[in-house]
């Protein structure tokens, strides 16, 4: 039975969740108020941990994701702490004092209001605190007078004239140009403090937040094939590791002699779709001593080969496989290629010579 993958709605959620962990507060990430009672931020923290908790996606197909919903539960976590204790919460605070942030205008705008028909955590509003001074003060917009004819905008302190001339219809066009040149530059500035973050990780080794940082990059700027370029390696780089630490962990799994679990691990490994051999050939290898469907341990094999073609026991496994399924041609060019990358190979040797007299 195949899992059910991450919806549009969670995967919305989760690349919110990224940015305000990137850019935002700790009171932002568990959406409570700047001033909420520590009961409050236990409360946040629980209404997070029950829809974000890693192991809810144990049974899912969450891809490239997964390594994002553990960072992110790793940080909410750090943010609970944080917020929770009296101390900790205070040279938190002065942090931010430091730095400019408005600390409770940072955690009411951690919903906006285009996402009301969201039904994932990140829908949640801020809780109100239960002192009435402590809520946010809202902040009034003012949009620009409008302008009569024959009256024109005037400088800021400057009087305004009896008369003038009418603000031209190329005078407003200038001025939206202006303000969506302005957005265009912030969201390119966005996109280019997410590269270097995910730049920076890829380069140490860290590929799961790499990913995650340049996901984001690639959101604000899409036509920029700099950013698509490292994200398909680090998605690559980040698959390889998976991989790996799946089959580790199989390995394992079967020297305890935990045959489920060591499948489990294998089978997991091999839908990371990495480009080594080894998931594709420990799956495979358990299967057939499970004497499972040896057509599907012979199309394991074959991926490990195609991945990695100059791995001898590759060949090896292939050729045994295939005399077993009276694939006799095929067994014989496995056993000649395992032969010729170790021409001291007993194993390889004796196979093929075995092979040669079973066809006479």
């Amino acid at each position: 039975m195949s899992k059910a993958p991450l919806t549009s709605v969670e995967r919305s959620a989760i690349a919110r969740m990224q940015r305000e962990a990137a850019s935002g507060t700790f009171y932002g990430l568990l959406v409570v108020d700047g001033r909420a009672t520590s009961e409050e931020v236990e409360a946040g923290y629980r209404d997070y941990v029950r829809d974000w908790h890693p192991d809810r996606f144990f049974s899912r197909d969450v891809g490239s994701h997964a390594e994002a919903i553990d960072d992110l539960f790793v940080q909410v976590t750090k943010a609970y702490k944080t917020l929770r204790d009296a101390k900790k919460r205070a040279v938190y605070d002065a942090g931010l004092s430091g730095r400019g942030v408005v600390v409770a205008q940072k955690a009411t705008a951690a919903a906006p209001a285009d996402d009301r028909a969201f039904e994932v955590r990140l829908n949640r509003r801020p809780v109100p605190s239960s002192d009435p001074a402590a809520r946010p003060t809202p902040t009034i917009s003012m949009a620009p007078p409008m302008v009569s004819p024959g009256k024109a905008l005037a400088p800021a302190g400057a009087a305004l004239p009896s008369a003038g001339p009418p603000v031209g219809a190329r005078s407003v066009a200038a001025l939206v140009a202006d303000k969506m040149r302005g957005q265009v530059a912030e969201q390119f500035a966005r996109a280019a403090g997410y590269y270097q973050a995910g730049l920076a990780d890829f380069e140490a080794g860290r590929f799961g937040k790499a990913e995650s940082s340049l996901y984001l990059a690639m959101q604000y700027d899409p036509k920029n094939a700099t950013y698509a370029d490292l994200f398909k390696n680090a998605q690559l780089k980040g698959r390889q590791g998976r991989a790996a630490t799946l089959v580790a962990q199989g390995q394992q799994a079967e020297t305890y002699g935990s045959t489920r679990d060591a499948l489990a691990h294998y089978k997991r490994a091999v839908e990371s779709e990495p480009d080594e051999g080894d998931a594709y050939f420990a799956y495979g290898q358990l299967l057939r001593k499970q004497e499972e469907d040896k057509r599907e341990v012979m199309a394991l094999l074959r991926k490990a080969v195609s991945k990695e073609p100059k791995r001898i026991e590759f060949r090896l496994a292939l050729a045994e496989l295939y005399g077993e399924l009276k694939m006799g041609q095929n067994a014989l060019r496995e056993a000649q290629a395992a032969t010729e990358l170790d021409p001291t190979s007993e194993q390889a040797r004796g196979l093929l010579k075995q092979l040669r007299q079973t066809m006479r």
